[in-house]
């Protein structure tokens, strides 16, 4: 069942329970009040008619009280001259204490047992209602003395408008509850479609992500309510997917990557170390071509060498770091640049340096394979005769700033986000002239994943590039 069919149902089903309920206590309420009211309203004319009899009791001494038709005279003159009966009619009996009819103006005939003559107690009244010809009466009794001797007497009135009244309400709040019910239902059809449109909207757009569609957006409705703060976490977390989506294919790509120029740059040494030992046990070869196929043997297993070494340092940087020390940043750069002094001048390199001197507690090792990677490789993009640019400052979070800058070859738009991948190479044939397996700025990324230091390319081609790495300053210090 839909959501709205349950919101609508369940609204629908909570108010007949509760308002036919509340209704049906109330009606009984109020008649059970009627009720009361009229009988107390009896009692009342029955206590009234019974001092009016102790007021005239002294008229008895005419009349033989042992005679039940003067009884019934004297009965008959006591309330013709008050009145009685003026108003709402009553009828009155009077029976002898062995429950013999002395007088009776009800005209009916009572086959039920009459326990309000029966059961009568003296000074207590009691009252009964009956069913009589499709009408309800009420009937009070009491036991009374007249001239020292006691008689029964009950007062009888027809109490049916009650009961018509009951049905009358009945009547009226089915009609006034089925109203009711209709314009409730039409509201909650209305209400409920409005209230879930949006989880529809919701459950359809899901539907198209389920398929990959996840440019899919849902269409806020500018509402603070649960449904708005829904609406807007579902494009956040779908946003959030498509990130996670592109990040893991541009990591799927990155691992393919990495798997075919592995497997090339692994495959040709061996094809030309088994080519030429091929040649080497099957022909006969003069002493130029033997050293000379020896000699390509010997260079292909060193590369393979020193791919599975620079390999194996990959793995050891990610797994632990070596043994932490308090450096000077300034110490580490001129270090650093003082191994490349011979690149630098085989090329007539100019090196501009500025350095802030900072502190930080990193591995030394580890920092100068990182400082040194990055300006060698400068050094291997930068055209003869140029520049490199060094400086290291504080920015205003108190992080330092180390930025290394050339002028040379560039790198492609396309290419910067992938340089950071194992032998992933711009100019292939420019880095096997210069004996590269594209793994030095991959060892460089892994670094700084260790220190958590932010590593930031800017490049254009033929233009130069700018390398900024951003330590944190936890990793900074000021101890000397």
């Amino acid at each position: 069942m839909k959501f709205w069919k349950k919101i609508f149902l369940y609204s629908v089903i909570l108010f007949l329970v509760l308002f036919s309920g509340g209704g049906i206590i109330l009606i009984e309420k109020i008649h059970n009040d009627n009720l009361q009211t009229i009988i107390s309203s009896a009692m009342y004319r029955y206590l009234n008619i019974k001092s009016i009899m102790d007021l005239n009791a002294d008229n008895l001494l005419d009349f033989d009280i042992n005679n039940n038709s003067s009884v019934q005279k004297w009965i008959e003159v006591t309330i013709n001259g008050y009145s009685m009966n003026k108003g709402e009619p009553y009828y009155i009996e009077l029976y002898s204490e062995d429950n013999k009819v002395v007088m009776s103006d009800f005209d009916m005939y009572i086959t039920d047992e009459r326990k309000e003559i029966t059961e009568a107690k003296k000074d207590e009244l009691s009252f009964i209602i009956r069913s009589l010809d499709n009408k309800k009466y009420v009937f009070i009794s009491s036991i009374i003395n007249l001239k020292n001797k006691e008689f029964k007497l009950i007062i009888s009135k027809d109490i049916q408008y009650v009961y018509l009244h009951k049905n009358y309400n009945y009547k009226f709040f089915i009609v006034l509850d089925f109203l009711i019910f209709i314009i409730l239902a039409i509201g909650m059809y209305i209400i409920s479609k409005n209230l879930t449109n949006p989880l529809v909207k919701l459950s359809d757009i899901s539907k198209d992500i389920a398929k990959g569609d996840y440019s899919k957006r849902v269409e806020k409705t500018n509402t603070t309510d649960e449904i708005g703060v829904l609406e807007n976490n579902f494009n956040i977390m779908i946003g959030v997917i498509e990130n996670n989506i592109e990040e893991l294919k541009f990591l799927n790509e990155s691992k393919q990557r990495f798997i075919d120029s592995l497997n090339h740059e692994i495959k040709t040494p061996i094809t030309s170390i088994i080519g030429y030992s091929d040649l080497l046990l099957k022909s006969k070869l003069n002493e130029d071509m033997r050293v000379k196929a020896l000699s390509y043997i010997n260079s292909e297993a060193k590369r393979l060498e020193s791919i599975n070494s620079t390999l194996l340092k990959l793995i050891l940087i990610r797994e632990e770091k070596d043994e932490m020390t308090n450096v000077n940043m300034g110490e580490i750069i001129s270090n650093v640049t003082s191994m490349m002094d011979y690149k630098l001048e085989r090329k007539n390199i100019t090196l501009e340096i500025d350095i802030e001197d900072r502190r930080a507690y990193v591995d030394k090792h580890l920092i100068i394979v990182l400082i040194s990677n990055l300006i060698d490789n400068s050094i291997k993009a930068s055209d003869e005769n140029s520049s490199i640019v060094i400086k290291g400052y504080s920015n205003e979070s108190n992080n330092y700033i180390l930025k290394i800058r050339d002028y040379g070859m560039g790198i492609p738009k396309e290419d910067i986000d992938k340089v950071l991948e194992p032998f992933y190479m711009v100019d292939k044939a420019r880095t096997r002239k210069n004996n590269g397996i594209g793994l030095g700025l991959s060892i460089c990324s892994e670094i700084c994943k260790v220190y958590n230091i932010s590593i930031d390319i800017e490049s254009q081609l033929n233009t130069g590039t700018e390398i900024t790495l951003t330590f944190n300053k936890g990793w900074m210090t000021d101890e000397n």
